[in-house]
């Protein structure tokens, strides 16, 4: 934990770099040397291009858009710091303390961040403790070598690692949805409980990886490495079946618009189109819209289905076993024989452009759907609106229905 500092006062470039010839005398041992220790400095865009800064004190200084490139930032405390939209292409960090530190948007191509912290960050801010995620979201992480680093909890959405070393590094709970680590070394590392939907794996090597409870939605495994790895309790799609490239660019493009609230990617629209005997089973997606498509005979097992629209789709005989089909719209859907075993049919709450809830919610809808012989044992319907829907032998006496609307 640290506490806040005082922010102390900008320094002119000729200061500044005084500073750091102070420091490179203090490394070398020559009289008159002095560690640096600029806590909370503001130094937004500056270059400091091959700057030697091994075992400097930067905690909570400000360094964004500034030129870092080559910049030697090892065993450096770092705690806090804000790089964002930095260059730090080529720069080491090796060791270096950079919990609850901020890299949005910079470049660390090439960069070396073995054995770094990026944990999160406690601060203690007028007697409240706070903790501050490390971030490399929008980060560009091209080759850099993160071997052996602790990346625990930290929010790397929409990073692009192509090609980076990240050998036995914890990643424990990290955030990489919509992430691109094609061809990155994920060897040994530990995944345990992080969030990788539609994160791009294409040539990645994950064997002996701990993925358990790692969330896989709209994830490609079929052209990754994962032999040897720990799959324990993650949910992932089978890699022997998968989707067509066409609906798997889709689907990943999808993942990243759903990870950056719609400023990057592009929602799927799969209106009318031909996608029969196709496996979407634990597929996110969320919003997705499959009006009039042909799904006969599909898989959605355990996806998710949150405001989805199937309206006027052929569904029959698709399996929606244990999805969850919040406020997904069924209208005028053929789902003769489908199958909702223990599916969770429920309303969605609906929220608001600012993000806060409206008290308001989307009920599942089935108006005018044909769900002649469809199988609902065990299913929970928790709102859903089965208004002129043809029920006729559908199995619905082991289903938990509540606040449903169309039925007598």
């Amino acid at each position: 934990m640290s506490v806040a500092e005082p922010v102390e006062p900008s320094k002119s470039p000729s200061d500044i770099h005084a500073v750091f010839r102070a420091h490179s005398a203090y490394l070398r041992g020559e009289p008159g040397g002095r560690r640096c220790q600029l806590k909370a400095a503001k130094l937004d865009g500056r270059n400091l291009d091959g700057v030697n800064l091994h075992q400097a004190t930067l905690s909570g200084s400000t360094l964004t858009r500034a030129s870092l490139q080559e910049t030697d930032f090892s065993n450096a405390d770092l705690f806090a710091c804000d790089f964002s939209a930095a260059n730090l292409r080529g720069a080491c960090l090796n060791k270096a303390d950079l919990r609850g530190a901020n890299f949005t948007l910079a470049n660390l191509s090439g960069a070396k961040l073995r054995a770094a912290d990026l944990r999160p960050g406690h601060i203690l801010q007028w007697g409240e403790e706070v903790k501050r995620v490390s971030s490399l979201a929008d980060a560009n992480l091209d080759g850099a070598d993160l071997t052996d680093a602790n990346v625990s909890e930290a929010n790397m959405a929409m990073s692009s690692a192509k090609g980076a070393i990240f050998h036995d590094v914890v990643l424990h709970a990290v955030n990489l949805a919509g992430a691109d680590l094609s061809g990155a070394d994920l060897t040994g590392c530990n995944l345990k409980n992080a969030n990788l939907t539609g994160t791009n794996l294409d040539g990645a090597d994950l064997s002996g990886a701990n993925l358990t409870d790692a969330n896989l939605r709209n994830v490609d495994l079929s052209k990754a490495n994962i032999e040897t790895a720990n799959m324990m309790g993650a949910i992932h799609r089978d890699s022997q079946r998968p989707l067509p490239g066409e609906i798997e660019v889709m689907l990943r493009e999808h993942s990243k618009w759903i990870a950056s609230n719609g400023t990057m990617g592009e929602r799927a629209n799969l209106k009318d189109y031909d996608l029969a005997e196709l496996d979407f089973s634990s597929c996110d997606v969320r919003g997705v819209c499959f009006d009039g498509a042909n799904l006969k005979g599909a898989a959605f097992v355990r996806s998710e289905l949150f405001l989805t629209s199937f309206q006027g789709a052929n569904l029959e005989e698709t399996d929606f076993s244990f999805a969850r089909a919040s406020g997904t719209n069924f209208a005028g859907a053929l789902l003769l024989n489908a199958v909702f075993i223990s599916t969770r049919v429920e309303d969605a709450e609906i929220i608001g452009p600012d993000g806060h809830k409206t008290g308001r919610s989307l009920f599942a809808r089935f108006r005018g759907a044909d769900l002649n012989g469809v199988n609902f044992a065990g299913s929970i319907f928790d709102g859903a609106d089965l208004s002129d829907a043809d029920l006729s032998g559908a199995k619905l006496e082991f289903a938990k229905i509540k606040r449903a609307r169309g039925l007598d």
